[in-house]
């Protein structure tokens, strides 16, 4: 799982993380340029693919058998595949354990952290927005809570292995198979949710409506507590009443509450991913002084932000 970092999904990138020492990664020739990343948690080298998609942000395999990434939210989707040991992962406080043939995914916005349980843990990773593929993409949106489905024939992890084959001995025509291997992976992960008779996470069938996307896109791009649904409708030409009836049936929950739940998600992951002061995340998210910030950020964790950037402290406050 990778943090919400700076936007890379215009150019596809081949994605190798490791977090110290230890980790084996699936590696191309190197080029020139090498981006890295160092986190509390991790440190990403993101590599050029040598193709661009319409879809792929990144693309990786990790090795380290006592892997663990913190709690973060990104933009995109993110497709997790066990291929040896076992592990778990957790999506807005609901707790998942994987094993070899699972995969698992979250959606743009959804605050997630897992880890490796014993010696031998190896995933395959994708992260991808499917703007261009609005059916797809709605499939993906409307998957419900349960978010672990085994493969049993294998096919996702023969998928994935041709796929960086093919990115790494490149022949004729190898962008346009690529890119068809990766659409026939996203088809056949779907395919395997609606085979499990996993239900919807919406309470109504249909398609996602292009303004309740293009909503969600602005929502995430400009995060914020300032952000209100009358100004929402104005901007998107639609009546307050009708904004917040269709966004509760696409999404399942108020459009306040969505708002509230991404703003404490943004905070936590900056006070915990970042060194930006607390007052700099108050001003970021909108409010109008650290003290409102630090009563909302109470009232919605039960702990300051303070303390929540350093856990020894909570135990203090509580006293």
């Amino acid at each position: 799982m990778i943090g919400n970092r700076p936007a890379h999904r215009a150019a596809g990138l081949y994605d190798a993380r490791r977090r110290s020492i230890g980790m084996t990664v699936y590696k191309p020739p190197l080029p020139a340029a090498r981006n890295r990343y160092k986190g509390s948690s991790e440190l990403r080298e993101e590599l050029p693919f040598p193709y661009e998609f319409d879809n792929l942000s990144y693309l990786g395999i990790q090795a380290l058998s006592a892997w663990q990434v913190d709690r973060h939210i990104h933009e995109h989707f993110e497709l997790c595949y066990v291929d040896e040991g076992q592990g778990w992962f957790s999506i807005d406080g609901d707790l998942y354990r994987v094993g070899q043939g699972d995969l698992f995914l979250t959606k743009p916005g959804e605050c997630h952290q897992g880890a490796s349980l014993g010696e031998t843990y190896r995933l395959y990773y994708t992260g991808f927005l499917l703007t261009k593929s609005p059916k797809l993409e709605k499939d993906y949106y409307r998957l419900g809570r349960g978010r672990t489905v085994r493969d049993p024939s294998g096919r996702v992890k023969r998928l994935f292995d041709a796929l960086f084959s093919e990115i790494e001995e490149a022949g004729p025509h190898s962008a346009l198979m690529a890119e068809s291997l990766f659409h026939q992976l996203l088809v056949r992960v779907i395919r395997l949710y609606r085979d499990a008779g996993l239900p919807d996470g919406d309470p109504e069938a249909g398609p996602l409506a292009p303004a309740m996307k293009e909503l969600l896109h602005s929502l995430h791009e400009h995060a914020g507590i300032g952000v209100n649904a009358a100004d929402l409708a104005k901007a998107h030409h639609l009546s307050r009443t009708h904004l917040e009836r269709e966004f509760k049936r696409a999404f399942g929950m108020p459009l306040g509450k969505y708002i509230r739940t991404l703003c404490t998600d943004r905070a936590k992951y900056w006070l915990t991913e970042t060194d930006d002061t607390i007052t700099a995340i108050a001003e970021r998210l909108g409010f109008s002084s650290l003290h409102s910030f630090s009563v909302f950020f109470k009232r919605r964790t039960g702990i300051s932000p303070y303390a929540y950037r350093r856990p020894s402290l909570e135990k203090d406050e509580k006293r």
